[in-house]
């Protein structure tokens, strides 16, 4: 009986985590005009999984707006893009913000880059 309950709870546990949505990797990307395209649409917190959390705060704007800064010339938490090398011109010197506006609902509705030559 102790047996058959353990086997059954890790069976759920198993099926539980299995079921959990993880965005995956979106990469590679061969310019940092694709990495801004490809999030366009796509819901922030993909985004965070994809290249981290911005490393500069996040910031409300007055339409409801929220603009996210991730500077690559500045120490940041890497994310999957880093981890699996995904990133343009990757391990070189980088001079380069990526600037991301996210509505109300968590979605990317558009984004630019500054530098990233």
């Amino acid at each position: 009986m102790l047996l058959g309950t353990l086997v059954l709870g890790i069976a759920t546990l198993a099926a539980a985590c299995a079921t959990g949505s993880q965005p995956g990797v979106s990469g590679p990307y061969q310019t940092w005009d694709e990495v801004i395209t490809r999030w366009i649409g796509a819901n922030k917190q993909d985004w965070y999984y994809e290249l981290g959390p911005p490393n500069l705060h996040p910031k409300p704007l007055p339409d409801g707006t929220t603009e996210m800064v991730w500077d690559m010339t500045i120490d940041r938490m890497p994310g999957q893009a880093d981890e699996y090398h995904l990133l343009p011109l990757y391990n070189t010197s980088v001079n380069c913000q990526l600037v991301f506006l996210a509505d109300a609902e968590d979605i990317i509705r558009s984004g630019r880059r500054m530098g990233c030559d």
